[in-house]
């Protein structure tokens, strides 16, 4: 090899030098842009298997409340720890669900930490914990969900009627009313209440519904009560500081100490009212709590309030001062 052409092929290496350097360069770009896409797709996967179960805990503690109800209602046993009760059932629920992503190499955990009331009445609180982890990505999210008591395709039965009335003769489900019969009558008149006959036949709403009238007061503003009348009709449940929690009212209490809800508990309409048409006749009022608070029994006096006549019969009920100023329904005079 001559002078000139080893310096021919020594300037044709450091030619190809840079060529070769980029390729190495493109190499490890194409590398590692292929590793930060794979590290996306697991970090993907794991956040929609996170959102996955905050779905699905919204929904199992929908089913699991209403499951709670039945069961209540069919047994006639109250449960002796419902906020324990329904974590539980919430919990062995999904540990089921979270063992179907094990097939694709994900492991997920939700860790129910309680059921519990939230601020509002017609909602509870679901606290709980999310982990879920692919490889070397983990994801964890605390949550803190209010899951609503009511919604149409789960709607919730009031468990409290039954559970009070069940040793007083039959308590039985119509038409989303509850219809007591014989049994809130006996069950007054256990408690030596002398008007318990005021109850016969008597009924109450079977779900639980919040009334869209608010403030209160309007139910009682509108002529001729309409609004009360509606009020009455749709079975509305009302917040009350008196009235027993959904909790409570799983344990068979006519009221608690939490934020509540109340509804009315209807006597049965009659073609005439000769029985009560006297002011001073006093029934007790026609709260559930009311009448289902044996710790406060006979408190609450009330008085005949007629809402409605259709000709033929007359449709009232038995309300105090203090509900009727809440409602903005005419004082007792």
């Amino acid at each position: 090899m001559n002078d000139k052409g080893y310096v021919m092929s020594l300037t044709s290496f450091l030619l190809i030098l840079p060529a070769f350097l980029l390729v190495i360069i493109l190499m490890n770009m194409s590398i590692s842009q292929t590793g930060n896409q794979e590290s996306i797709l697991i970090s993907d996967d794991v956040l929609s298997v996170a959102k996955d179960l905050e779905t699905q805990l919204a929904q199992t503690g929908m089913e699991v409340v209403k499951h709670k109800s039945d069961e209540v209602i069919e047994s006639g046993n109250p449960l002796s720890n419902s906020r324990k009760e329904i974590k539980d059932e919430i919990q062995n629920i999904m540990d089921i669900w979270c063992l179907r992503y094990d097939q694709d190499g994900i492991r997920a955990h939700c860790d129910v930490l309680y059921a519990d009331n939230s601020q509002d009445p017609f909602q509870i609180e679901i606290k709980s914990i999310i982990n879920v982890q692919k490889g070397k990505v983990k994801h964890m999210v605390t949550l803190s969900q209010n899951i609503s008591l009511i919604n149409e395709s789960f709607p919730i039965m009031d468990p409290l009627p039954f559970l009070k009335c069940k040793e007083y003769g039959s308590v039985t489900i119509g038409k989303n009313k509850t219809l007591y019969g014989s049994s809130l009558s006996e069950y007054l008149e256990s408690r030596g209440f002398n008007n318990s006959q005021a109850y016969e036949n008597a009924t109450s709403p079977l779900f639980i519904k919040k009334c869209p009238y608010s403030p209160y007061e309007i139910h009682g503003s509108a002529h001729d009560f309409v609004n009360f009348k509606n009020c009455i009709v749709n079975g509305f449940y009302h917040e009350s500081n008196d009235g027993a929690c959904f909790f409570c009212r799983l344990e068979g209490h006519g009221a608690c100490p939490h934020y509540g809800m109340e509804t009315f508990i209807l006597p049965a309409p009659s073609v005439n009212l000769t029985s009560f048409n006297n002011s001073s006749e006093v029934v007790t009022s026609s709260l559930d709590h009311v009448i289902f608070d044996e710790t406060s029994f006979g408190t609450y006096s009330g008085h005949l309030l007629v809402y409605f006549q259709d000709g033929t019969h007359y449709f009232y009920l038995f309300l105090d001062d203090s509900h009727r100023k809440k409602y903005g329904l005419p004082l007792i005079e």
